[in-house]
């Protein structure tokens, strides 16, 4: 609460930002409006202040020469080795081009320079471009003595930028130097007398005085902008603080009245707070005004529901909790479940989604010689899937009771059974299996269960595709197929049901078969007890925090042998 105080805005301050922004998002772009148009138009004259003087350069040069230089330049430059041109302040660079400073380069430089001067600007070159390298290479540069480039001597560049200034009315290529300031680069292409392109003349322009004339007006447009976005919010505020906010602090004021009212435990209370406002605006503000006096009444209608409500779910989980007890108590739950029977270890668990679960196992001893595995899951969650459950496990281990060593049968009588007594449409997987604990030999029918998985001593568990058959309730004559499984001593069937391998991780990614079969391999020959606390734990790392939906149901046999 203390932090709510901490930052608590009111809206009469929010307002007053909203609008201050508002109004400050409208000067700008106004002022960026203004702005662009200006720099467009200042732009398009320096533009065409280059056009004019690179085209006066160039008629007052000779073409013949131009054309000769910057062939004898190219060619000198294409023919230097990779290494030479790489440097190009080297020695022996510069001296591969010297024999083009004559008197008709310095008379053609002479030209340049006196443009340059002239138009009071920072340079006029002669350049061509070496795409392979974006290289910008000097032909004739008429620049101040102690910053000209020889011929053939390059600078790296985006060269992407001469294309864009030459093909637009304004653009030009900025640059800022420490010495000189802002400059804008234009160029103008050199063709020989064939019309075939030699290379660019290029000019440097002085923007020093354009970026000095944007910045004055930048400093008596923002006071000026400041008072007006100022004087702007303060005027909207005041209305809106006038005919809408007064309204809102009265309904937020009786709202917080109405919220720490104890609803639960004062139903009685007739208390209006809505109801009691008198807000007539004739629009929005009091539509939400005979709403929230609406929803105020309704709200004491519902209040009264909820707690009869309340009152019933409380009754219905602790229905739930005793229900949950007595299927856990329906389970076998005590191990080592035969303790005075050395042929073999069983060992089970079941942990429900819900409250109540649809998974099932069962294991008991049918005489001295045979002992009945049994685990199953209902397609359902919740009470329904318990309660068919229930019915399933009792029918099945009645019949085992009355068939014996039948699997076959005793899956046709149940499922006949169950498709009279299910209404709510269900259908159950089972594996049923029946051991001879005298040979090892399982006996067992595979009603649409997941494959067990298989371990035979000294090796790996894998999983047993096994004979399968359809699930039990779905069709009234299912025919069920009996397969079987010999053991060795120290072999281990490993069963379980789709909760193993579905549990699913906050990505929701299955924990899957593979996973489940590295967790039985990292001790393959340890007892089912601890083969089960394996799993479960492997299952428990991988979906972390997230929530299951399904019974994770596991029943896990190992085989000793008789002994003697």
């Amino acid at each position: 609460m203390k932090e709510k105080e901490k930052t608590y805005i009111s809206l009469r301050v929010k307002a007053f930002r909203v609008i201050l922004i508002g109004a400050l998002l409208l000067i700008l772009m106004i002022s960026a409006i203004g702005l662009g148009g200006f720099s467009y138009a200042a732009l398009k004259e320096y533009n065409e202040e280059a056009e004019h003087l690179m085209g006066y350069a160039k008629s007052l040069l000779d073409m013949e020469y131009v054309e000769k230089i910057y062939t004898a330049t190219r060619e000198i430059y294409e023919s230097l080795p990779e290494e030479i041109r790489q440097d190009p302040y080297s020695d022996e660079f510069k001296q591969k081009f010297r024999v083009l400073m004559d008197e008709d380069y310095y008379a053609a430089r002479k030209v340049l320079e006196n443009c340059r001067i002239e138009s009071e600007n920072r340079n006029v070159a002669l350049i061509m471009t070496d795409p392979a390298h974006s290289a910008y290479i000097y032909v004739i540069d008429g620049d101040v003595e102690e910053w000209i480039y020889m011929p053939g001597q390059w600078i790296k560049t985006d060269l992407s930028k001469i294309d864009r200034a030459m093909q637009s009315s304004w653009k030009l290529m900025m640059t800022r130097e420490k010495e000189y300031g802002w400059i804008g680069t234009d160029y103008d292409p050199v063709t020989g007398a064939d019309g075939s392109l030699l290379g660019y003349i290029s000019i440097d322009l002085d923007m020093n005085d354009f970026f000095r004339r944007i910045f004055r007006t930048l400093i008596v447009l923002i006071p000026g902008a400041i008072a007006v976005i100022l004087f702007v919010a303060y005027k909207a505020a005041r209305l809106m603080v006038r005919h809408i906010l007064s309204h809102l602090t009265e309904l937020a004021g009786a709202a917080r009245e109405y919220t720490a009212r104890d609803k639960i435990n004062n139903l009685e209370d007739s208390t209006a707070y809505f109801s009691k406002l008198d807000i007539r605006t004739r629009d929005e503000l009091e539509e939400l005004w005979q709403t929230m006096t609406d929803m105020e009444l309704d709200m004491n209608e519902t209040m009264h529901r909820l707690r009869a409500i309340t009152a019933e779910q409380e009754r219905m989980e602790a229905e739930l909790s005793i229900a949950s007890r007595i299927q856990e108590g329906m389970l076998p739950r005590k191990f080592p479940a035969f303790p005075d029977r050395g042929e073999f270890d069983i060992y089970a668990s079941m942990t429900p989604a819900k409250e109540v679960g649809g998974d099932l196992y069962d294991f008991f001893l049918v005489d001295e010689d045979h002992l009945a595995m049994l685990i199953a899951d209902v397609a359902g969650k919740g009470i329904s899937a318990s309660l068919f459950m229930v019915n399933a496990k009792a029918l099945l281990q009645n019949q085992m009771i009355q068939s014996g060593r039948n699997v076959v049968e005793i899956c046709e009588k149940v499922n006949s059974r169950l498709i009279e007594q299910n209404e709510a449409m269900l259908f159950v997987t089972v594996w049923l299996g029946v051991l001879t604990i005298s040979t090892g030999e399982v006996v067992y029918v595979n009603a649409g269960h997941e494959y067990p998985a298989l371990y035979r001593n000294g090796g790996q568990f894998t999983v047993e595709k096994d004979v399968h058959s359809g699930p039990m309730a779905a069709f009234e004559k299912m025919k069920f197929k009996a397969g079987m499984i010999t053991l060795q001593p120290g072999d281990v069937i490993f069963c379980y049901t789709d909760g193993v391998t579905e549990a699913t991780d906050g990505e929701e990614k299955l924990f899957g078969t593979e996973r489940m079969l590295q967790a039985l391999n990292r001790q393959p020959d340890a007892g089912p007890k601890e083969l089960d606390e394996n799993v479960l734990t492997s299952i428990a790392e991988f979906v972390g925090d997230a929530p299951q939906f399904d019974d994770t149901t596991i029943l896990c046999l190992k085989y000793y042998g008789r002994h003697s």
